[in-house]
């Protein structure tokens, strides 16, 4: 099959073997290189993208919804698994396990842009979790965060790992590094970035009329 780009977007699958053959078809694809689910697929269906992931071929993610906290962990994992991934955008999918998940295995991410298009986290450990995962990527180049829903917790956490863990944001320190569209010389310009774009600061602009 020729298929480069699918979008899944509707009502859940009805049945287990039926999100199984669905990832298994996705995963066997050797032209599929842009994916979006935007649909509340079937735990089976992120189980067995979790066992395929080394063999797919997607380059750009987009994933929208995840049912469960168990599908989210099964996500994370194949996130993480897949080779040739570049390109992630999550949605307002972000729970305890992804976050945990993702942390623990966000050093083997090959992800170079990632957008998190209006996160919120529930809790926050989720939210720690999250930014020390970021920290972690060695391959992140691009970071795009998008609305004020993520919480105060997130960004002072980003902040304190971005300063103190050693290694952290690679690609910053060679000077190859974009938030939110905008380039970053280096560590300190990206960290004031981030400054200016937590709640409490945005808040603040708001009340002030900018």
């Amino acid at each position: 099959m020729k298929v480069q780009i699918i979008k899944l977007d509707g009502p859940q699958y009805p049945t287990p073997a039926t999100s199984h053959h669905l990832a298994e078809a996705l995963c066997s694809m050797p032209n599929l290189t842009d994916l979006t689910l935007g649909r509340n697929l079937h735990e089976e269906f992120y189980t067995t993208l979790t066992a395929k992931a080394p063999t797919i071929q997607i380059l750009k993610f987009d994933v929208v919804k995840g049912p469960t906290p168990a599908s989210l962990h099964d996500l994370a994992e194949a996130l993480c698994s897949m080779p040739n991934l570049t390109d992630l955008t999550l949605g307002s999918i972000l729970n305890k396990e992804f976050c945990s998940t993702l942390k623990a295995k966000a050093s083997s991410i090959q992800v170079q842009i990632l957008k998190l298009d209006v996160p919120q986290c529930p809790t926050p450990a989720s939210s720690h979790d999250l930014a020390e995962a970021l920290c972690s990527m060695p391959n992140l180049t691009d970071m795009t965060l998008e609305g004020i829903n993520i919480s105060e917790e997130f960004y002072s956490t980003l902040k304190v790992k971005a300063s103190s863990i050693q290694g952290c944001f690679p690609q910053i320190r060679k000077g190859n590094f974009r938030f939110n569209a905008v380039a970053q010389n280096d560590l300190d310009s990206f960290l004031h970035a981030v400054t200016l774009q937590s709640p409490r600061r945005l808040d603040r602009k708001v009340q002030k009329g900018y």
